[in-house]
């Protein structure tokens, strides 16, 4: 029930008006001069339902004298003013009773009100207070007090929140804070096969085995900074010096983990070039093993051929090198062994950012294996690298070109596998995390969709059957990109 005594509820039949009958008839407002005489406690009143302007809840114009007191708006006082009547409002809670004798309003909003128009008609700034507002030349007068014509404000604009952002300036008018570097919450190796079973993790540092040979790298290794050596295939050149330096490497190592690459050449027989791998290197099975180079056209079948390593137990995992969108979409429809990684070529030049994200919805775990894009001038003297370099020689880090590139894959969730062209700096990118404004000069690297990117890795000469995709092929579409390619 409402405080005026009304049922808002009680709406059963209705007046000609539209008008609830039923909880007009008990209402106490109903009940004033002029209201219905079976209204309740009024007989000699007068006067029909429809003729009385009360609501359901049994307001009288639009007020509820019950509620508490609403001071007129000057707007309201002019219009009044205008039509020789008091404002709307002025029976609201005492205010007619308030006017009555006394020339104007009263009460503490209405005395405010009369204070800040008496301030306005002086023109003042007393104190140094609120700066004056322009008069019009029209004026009217009521209860006494004279008011402008309008309400519109003439003076300056308002100076709004100190703080906030003035208007035009960038939304962080201070330098954003610094994530602190902890070297204990460092990831140091992810998941790998979440698309179906997780079978181990992989690093987020590795190597080529190839530059293995280099000494310092090899440390790296063999102290426990880096844990993951990527072996080439077998057919590769001086495949059999470099499965000697893994051996020895690993030699005595607990916890390495040892990925091997299968060419499309090898691709219809896997199990013999993994057993001639296994052999020469020492160990019983592959952490992982990748298809390099998939050819669409024998993609299943070279697929169904890497399964059976798995059945056969000569592997843990296996998956994809250089492998596009629709790659990577095509084997996780048809694979009953869910692919576990992506290897391929990324950098701020290629960041291959649709193809990140396509694998992490698959749960594939993508993998750098060209950070420092083979050493190309294009990437490594870059302006922005440059620039990103030269402020951490302000801060005092002193990291290189490569152990920046090599972090800015790190703090993208991407692990790396580095070679030679990288050095041993690639080695200290979990010692340090790129700042905010290092990390905006590294991302400006990347060049607009409709360029595509910059290749360093090429792909073998005699493999004609296989082609670069675009690399926004696939995916969820994204009609806008059209557009953007050509230019428009």
């Amino acid at each position: 029930m409402a405080q005026d005594g009304c049922q808002p509820m009680d709406r059963f039949s209705f007046a000609a008006n539209g008008s609830a009958q039923a909880s007009w008839k008990f209402c106490p407002t109903s009940r004033l001069e002029g209201g219905m005489s079976d209204g309740g406690g009024g007989g000699g009143q007068s006067g029909t339902y429809q003729q009385q302007k009360h609501s359901v809840s049994g307001y009288v114009n639009g007020y509820n004298p019950s509620l508490p007191a609403y001071p007129p708006t000057r707007a309201q006082i002019e219009a009044a003013a205008k039509r020789g009547t008091s404002a709307p409002g002025a029976g609201q809670g005492g205010y007619a009773s308030q006017r009555q004798g006394s020339g104007g309003y009263s009460g503490e909003i209405a005395d405010q009100m009369s204070a800040q128009i008496a301030f306005e008609k002086g023109g003042g700034r007393a104190g140094g207070g609120a700066p004056v507002q322009t008069q019009s030349s029209l004026s009217e007068t009521s209860g006494g007090l004279t008011y402008s014509g309008h309400g519109a404000w003439d003076g300056p604009a308002p100076a709004g929140d100190s703080s906030k952002p003035a208007p035009g300036t960038p939304y962080y008018v201070n330098t954003p804070v610094e994530p602190v570097f902890d070297k204990t919450k460092e990831e140091i190796d992810l998941p790998l096969g979440t698309a179906g079973n997780v079978v181990g993790r992989v690093p987020m540092l590795g190597v080529c085995a190839s530059a293995l040979a280099d000494l310092n790298i090899a440390k790296l290794v063999t102290d426990g900074t880096v844990k993951h050596i990527a072996c080439p295939c077998v057919n590769s050149e001086k495949s059999t010096e470099i499965f000697a330096l893994v051996k020895q490497t690993i030699q005595g190592v607990d916890g390495v983990f040892v990925s091997f690459t299968i060419a499309p050449t090898e691709a219809r027989d896997p199990g013999s070039a993994v057993d001639a791998a296994l052999t020469q290197i020492g160990a019983e099975s592959f952490d992982l093993v990748t298809l390099q180079w998939p050819i669409a056209g024998t993609l299943e079948t070279d697929w169904q051929n890497l399964e059976s390593l798995v059945t056969n137990g000569k592997c843990k995992a296996i998956g994809l090198a250089n492998a596009s969108v629709p790659i990577v979409e095509a084997v996780c429809k048809f694979a009953t062994v869910k692919p576990a990684a992506n290897v391929l070529e990324t950098h701020p030049l290629m960041a291959h950012r649709k193809l990140v994200g396509v694998c992490r919805r698959y749960g594939v775990c993508v993998m750098s294996n060209c950070v420092a894009g083979n050493g190309n001038d294009v990437l490594m003297k870059h302006p922005k690298l440059l620039q990103a370099a030269a402020l951490a020689i302000q801060t005092g880090s002193h990291k290189s070109r490569e152990a920046l590139l090599a972090r800015w894959s790190l703090q993208r969730g991407v692990p790396i596998v580095f070679d030679a062209t990288s050095g041993v700096d690639a080695g200290t990118a979990l010692d340090f995390r790129l700042t905010n404004a290092q990390k905006v000069l590294v991302d400006a690297m990347e060049p607009p969709p409709r360029e595509g990117g910059i290749r360093f890795a090429e792909k073998p000469a005699a493999l004609t059957e296989f082609k670069w995709d675009d690399p926004f092929l696939g995916g969820v579409a994204r009609p806008g990109l059209d557009l953007e390619k050509l230019n428009l």
